[in-house]
């Protein structure tokens, strides 16, 4: 019973010779650049295709539209990269084509979506021409979370594993998996023992602070653990070699007790609404702001790493072999603010269904 709770916690929320040295925090020394919204989908009130209730997801799709998956209605809807509703896929329902709980989703190097949904089909295909082509992975429970593109169509991502006779110990790994259940290869793994609820409120509380990306081309991973706040990025070769670091030493930054409880509230609503009922526990969160809060792969292979210690969102963008090109600022991002860094170009949503949804596209830089 644990582990099915475990599993459904984690819902709440992605070697050279020698590794780089940390890196000056370039707010000291380096003037950040701007990164200006250029527009926003979305209404408060009016008409419907644009009204959304829980943004889970948000990406480019094989045509440069951008596609939309909403939890709260169970559909997933696409727009024009300039904003005009394009169609709805999918509904409310159990049937096949249908979403629940929709809860995550990733254009694959195919040119297909992926839409996982582990209380409906689990996870299914949408083509370029928005038939839906049906179950890629026939999974409802443990099922791969935070996905990334890697290749054609294999996947990036977390899964919660049962114990085993072996090992009393619940792995939680990120690997790589070829539409299946197994991985092929695990980058990152941790076996943790889960005896109490308090237990489980502390596993939920690191992996809300784990962010993971895949560069979609090259195949290579990022992953970045808690690991006492630092900021620090791993990157992998596709055979789960390491092969350097990217590290920047940064101020940390207290929350505030506001801020403390926010966050207790949103993760116990969350997962409240993920298992249908109270689960009876909070989620103590750490009392410092995350120095990373994402990642992501650009089109031209480097890396963007969001910051958490600001007010404003400052996304900071890396070399794959760990040397920082330039840091940007986007005012008025809120921390509640989710990144989808996309080789196409840099989406947001607000993180936060109790706020009013919106969808923000963002200024692609240009690199000289």
């Amino acid at each position: 019973m644990k582990v099915v709770i475990l599993a459904a916690a984690i819902l709440v929320f992605g070697c050279s010779d020698s590794l780089n040295e940390p890196t000056e925090d370039v707010s000291l020394d380096q003037e950040f650049q701007t990164l200006a919204v250029l527009d926003t989908i979305g209404v408060e009130l009016g008409d419907s295709t644009y009204m959304f209730g829980a943004i889970e997801a948000v990406t480019y799709d094989a045509n440069g539209n951008i596609a939309v998956l909403d939890m709260a209605v169970g559909n997933l809807r696409i727009f024009s990269s300039s904003g005009e509703y394009i169609r709805t896929i999918g509904r409310r329902g159990n049937a096949p084509g249908e979403f629940q709980r929709p809860l995550g989703m990733v254009l694959l190097g195919n040119g297909l979506l992926a839409v996982m949904d582990p209380w409906a089909e689990g996870l299914t295909g949408v083509a370029p021409d928005y038939a839906q082509t049906g179950v890629l992975i026939d999974i409802h429970s443990n099922v791969h979370m935070g996905m990334c593109a890697v290749d054609s169509s294999d996947i990036v991502a977390l899964r919660v594993l049962e114990s085993t006779p072996d090992n009393s110990g619940i792995p939680m790994m990120i690997g790589r998996y070829s539409m299946s259940k197994d991985p092929s290869v695990i980058y990152w793994q941790e076996d943790y023992s889960i005896t109490s609820l308090e237990d489980i409120s502390g596993v939920m509380r690191d992996f809300s602070n784990l962010y993971w990306t895949a560069d979609r081309n090259t195949g290579d991973v990022y992953i970045a653990p808690y690991e006492d706040n630092r900021y620090l990025v791993y990157r992998y070769s596709p055979e789960g070699v390491l092969l350097n670091t990217a590290e920047l030493e940064v101020e940390q930054v207290l929350k505030t007790d506001q801020e403390i409880a926010d966050e207790t509230a949103y993760l116990r609503a969350r997962l409240t609404a993920l298992n249908g009922r109270d689960m009876g526990f909070d989620i103590e969160p750490y009392p410092d702001r995350r120095s990373i809060t994402g990642l992501g792969v650009n089109g031209e292979g480097n890396l963007w790493v969001r910051r958490g210690t600001h007010d404003d969102a400052v996304l900071d963008l890396w070399t794959p072999e760990g040397e920082l090109i330039q840091s940007y600022i986007v005012p008025g991002a809120s921390l509640s603010w989710k990144f989808s860094f996309c080789p196409e170009g840099i989406l947001a949503c607000d993180g936060n269904p109790e706020y009013f949804q919106r969808v923000f596209t963002i200024e692609n830089p240009v690199m000289e």
